[in-house]
């Protein structure tokens, strides 16, 4: 056996599915020769990503998770070493669990090749645990999972932690209602922030749609498309049935680019919502094409809590539209990431002291007012704020340089001071705001179902509230239903992401037959019964003449026809002969079994 050449390809998910069938011999490690891989009916049990395949087994008697790769840019030794040393330094349990990485540690193609291996998880992912929740209309646990959420990211991104790939899949809940993370192959941590990037971009329906910088803060988009999801979830399941595709959990990438027009800004806007409208502009803002990611989630939300409030700006004008103010001097140059005049600083637009607000914008910036005509929405931070121990514990402003979320930053000149009384109304709001999430985030998870189970006791099963009984065949046909004819007044609009009312008919004075559950046609239809018109009686039908059946008749002479040729061909043995008497014998039962005289008439007659 030979270690993997840097040209060969790494093999693909079958080659590793049949090697593992034969542990003792495919793998090169005692331990995991002596492995007890899970096996359903087909074979092991696996997963598969777009880098690796990860296969469930008992190794030395406790449940692991193998991950065996099929692309040779996906990661290396290098980085999961880094991350090992990080974790031993860094308190992130049970959210981020320690790897092992073991070169040639298994043999597939005559070629030994890498394995990583972790703490199995036995729980459901983020999407899947999701839809559990919403299938049980659970919204108060919805809501304890957006805070805990919020907690999680305050937490890693304190710690200097960035996983690079936030999304439905890489985040679980275990059986404990505990978040936790998988796959930390794009991870970033300051251990590896001389090293080039990874070659992993993050799922598409959650990141950025144009930049992506590798740094510490990777995860604050992402991060916010997640909690923007499950707040409004929280608050309106029914988006669930209407945005959910099974690769999302409420945006796609899509929805990322403006006008902002697509189904799930529709969604979100005819909830009329407070919190979700202030989510929802957030998000909005991080769309802009220029936006870099230079500060943390929390920072990002309570953003507006210390600067004052602006003018909105009208619908109609975009942030591409938007022309300078009158006067305004020439566009500084950025500089870099937390310096005066750099996006996030105290110079960036939208901040107290930025050229945007002394009238002179450096470029074309993004809307940050509240939609024309709508209410103002109350800072993002009055909910799902992470309690103070968290955010006590997290030296954000201290290891990168970015102002923090509670005070201006040092590079405000006396515009970006805000009023005396600003302060301390912002701090007693974040407080409170605090108690609040910490309150909510407290309450309990329940435990997502095993692996083991069916997949409808998962949650993935149709909703409760969405089986339709099927009704009886008579009732259903809707020419033959009473009052079918009664004209239909006009729908009623419909709330976005709500299940849509049944149609309300006409109803007349009076005693009314009850409504058809089928079809209703849009054209004319008789009318139902009643009181008979005025008018000429109508002709009775003429009566039926009975009508030879000739099909019989022309059946039973061609079998007799067969029988006869039948007979003479295996006289003179002629094999032309009884091949034509077969044929004719068959067409003659075909046509004798076909014409027995089927009952013709329409479907309810007698």
């Amino acid at each position: 056996m030979t270690a993997q050449p840097a040209s060969i390809a790494y093999p693909a998910a079958g080659d590793y599915y049949k090697a593992v069938q034969a542990p003792a011999r495919a793998f090169t490690v005692p331990k995991l020769q002596a492995a007890e891989f899970v096996w359903d009916s087909l074979g092991p049990t696996l997963a598969r990503g777009s880098s690796a395949v990860v296969f469930q087994a008992a190794v030395d008697g406790k449940p692991q998770a193998l991950r065996c790769y099929i692309r040779n840019d996906a990661s290396s030794r290098d980085r999961y070493s880094a991350l090992d040393a990080y974790l031993a330094t860094r308190d992130l349990s049970p959210y981020v669990s320690g790897t092992t990485w073991l070169d040639g540690a298994i043999q597939v193609n005559r070629v030994t090749w890498p394995v990583l291996t972790m703490e199995w998880i036995d729980g459901r992912t983020l999407n899947e645990y999701v839809d559990f929740l919403v299938t049980n209309s659970n919204a108060a646990a919805l809501a304890t999972l957006a805070a805990r959420w919020r907690e999680l990211v305050a937490l890693l991104q304190g710690s200097e932690f960035a996983h690079g790939d936030l999304q439905h899949g890489n985040v679980m809940v275990d059986q404990e209602g505990r978040l936790r993370l998988v796959d930390f192959d794009g991870v970033w941590i300051p251990q590896l922030a001389g090293h080039s990037p990874p070659t992993e971009f993050g799922h598409p329906n959650y990141q950025h749609p144009l930049v992506r910088v590798w740094d510490r803060w990777l995860d604050t988009f992402s991060a916010l498309v997640i909690y923007l999801s499950l707040v409004a979830l929280a608050k309106d399941p029914g988006l669930w049935l209407a945005l959910y595709n099974s690769k999302n959990l409420l945006f796609a990438k899509t929805d990322f680019f403006p006008p902002f027009k697509t189904e799930a800004w529709k969604q979100l806007a005819a909830m009329g919502d407070p919190q979700v409208d202030e989510l929802a502009r957030r998000l909005q803002e991080c769309c802009d094409p220029g936006w870099v990611s230079d500060k943390s989630l929390e920072m990002t939300l309570d953003q507006q809590a210390v600067t004052p409030a602006r003018k909105p700006i009208p619908v109609e004008q975009r942030w591409w539209e938007k022309k300078p103010a009158a006067g305004s001097g020439p566009a500084p140059v950025a500089g870099p990431p937390g310096s005066a005049g750099s996006p996030g600083s105290a110079g960036s637009p939208g901040s107290a002291g930025s050229p945007e607000a002394a009238g002179s914008p450096s470029r074309p910036s993004w809307p940050r007012g509240t939609p024309a005509g709508g209410p103002q929405a109350p800072p993002a931070a009055a909910a799902f704020s992470p309690p103070s121990s968290v955010a006590a514990a997290s030296p954000a402003a201290g290891s990168s340089g970015a102002p923090s979320s509670g005070a201006p930053s040092s590079g405000a000149g006396s515009s970006g001071t805000p009023p005396s009384g600003a302060l301390p109304s912002a701090a007693a709001a974040t407080a409170a705001a605090q108690a609040v999430t910490a309150r909510i985030a407290a309450g309990s998870l329940p435990a997502p179902p095993p692996l083991s189970a069916p997949l409808g006791a998962a949650g993935t099963g149709p909703m409760p509230q969405l089986s339709q009984t099927m009704a009886p065949p008579g009732s259903t046909i809707w020419w033959t239903a009473p009052g079918s004819g009664a004209p239909r007044g006009p729908s009623r609009p419909v709330p976005h992401g709500s299940v849509p009312p049944p149609p309300q008919r006409y109803a007349p004075p009076g005693p009314v037959p009850p409504a058809p559950q089928g079809y209703a046609p849009l054209g004319p239809v008789p009318p139902g019964p009643g009181a008979p018109l005025p008018g000429p009686a109508a002709p009775a039908p003429p009566a039926r003449t009975a009508k030879p059946q000739a099909g019989l008749v022309t059946g039973a002479i061609a079998l007799a026809l067969g029988i006869l040729l039948l007979i003479i061909g295996a006289a003179s043995h002629v094999a032309i002969i009884v091949i034509g008497g077969l044929a004719a014998g068959a067409w003659g039962m075909w046509r004798l079994v076909t014409g027995a005289g089927k009952n013709t008439k329409p479907p309810g007659q007698t």
